[in-house]
């Protein structure tokens, strides 16, 4: 059997809007689930998210300085450049700048690394995909976004997420858009190495579009979000190629707010302790408990972040030794 080819979800564009038609704002999705509350905690400064996609326009306003490390693994004559545009949709839901124009993303001081790993036709070999994740980890990353699915599995991409997530990365994976009646998740989203992420509209209902089926672990926005494009421009968007974003600028957000120097936590080091941070508050949307639309509900991260939050200790007083009798004699002891 040849090794399967991995595409973009089919997703909409419902607008696009050249630069002088997007003053700085705030989309939708992060205004509705708590994203400027949990600001007040971080911003994701000193996470590294990896956008594995079709590449991006380094410079963008809203991305430019966002990128640290960038590799086209297509063999692409464009290099890493983006000539579809969904990857710099991507970057821009994580990590698009706060500097008073455009959009802001969901963790505005993470910084990006960009694997272009998705063709210029918006496909790409297992090979691409795999190769990708394995140089995002050898590069550090802290999470992982994946907006690209296949029917088919590839063991190579199977082993090279095992790699990741053995080293404490988080994988973030869109759960396809072949909504709403086949229960048929694309890989690597249907892996439980990962987390697979559904979508849902500005009414909290699941997207049409949203593929359904157990291996889906929440859903976050995913209708008619803004962000960056080449060129300098802004499109809206819908699909579950934009809600995989939005949870794994949530994940940076919490993995920064854990590496914070002197606070205590609850621990946030395997998908467990993952799936239990982002459970604690999500939106329990559809049928009660779990179910295969919206998993375990709508990530909603304000509350989370604040609940994190734990008093520092004490800072330990200076031992000043003590006095013991020894032998009828008195020692000071350090």
């Amino acid at each position: 059997m040849p090794d399967p080819i991995f595409r973009l979800p089919p997703y909409r564009i419902d607008a696009m809007l050249a630069a002088s038609e997007v003053t700085q704002r705030i989309d939708w999705g992060l205004l509705l689930y708590g994203v400027p509350d949990a600001w007040k905690e971080t911003r994701g400064k000193g996470v590294k998210v990896a956008v594995l996609d079709t590449g991006i326009d380094r410079a963008h306003p809203d991305l430019f300085d966002q990128v640290i490390a960038a590799r086209d693994f297509t063999g692409s004559p464009l290099g890493t450049e983006d000539h579809v545009g969904h990857g710099s949709h991507v970057a821009g839901i994580i990590a698009a700048r706060d500097n008073d124009r455009g959009v802001v993303g969901v963790a505005p001081e993470a910084k990006l690394l960009i694997g272009k790993v998705l063709g210029d036709d918006g496909g790409g070999q297992g090979e691409w995909v795999e190769d990708g994740i394995r140089w995002a980890a050898k590069q550090k990353a802290d999470v992982i976004s994946l907006s690209l699915g296949s029917p088919q599995a590839h063991s190579g991409m199977n082993r090279a997420i095992e790699y990741a997530t053995g080293m404490g990365i988080f994988v973030c994976c869109a759960a396809g858009n072949s909504g709403p009646n086949n229960q048929q998740i694309d890989y690597p989203a249907r892996w439980p190495e990962v987390l697979a992420i559904a979508a849902t509209r500005n009414d909290g209902k699941l997207s049409d579009f949203s593929s359904r089926g157990p291996e889906v672990d929440f859903a976050a926005p995913g209708e008619g979000i803004l962000s960056t494009w080449p060129g300098g421009r802004y499109s809206r968007l819908s699909g579950t190629s934009m809600s995989c974003p939005f949870v794994a600028g949530v994940v940076a957000l919490l993995v920064a707010r854990h590496k914070a120097p002197g606070v205590h936590n609850t621990p946030l080091v395997t998908l467990a302790d993952l799936v239990e941070h982002l459970g604690r508050h999500a939106i329990d949307a559809g049928p009660a408990g779990t179910d295969q639309g919206f998993g375990r509900g709508i990530v909603k991260v304000g509350e989370l972040l604040a609940a994190e939050r734990a008093a520092a200790p004490p800072a330990p007083t200076p031992d000043m030794g003590q006095e013991i009798e020894i032998f009828g004699v008195n020692i000071h002891t350090p």
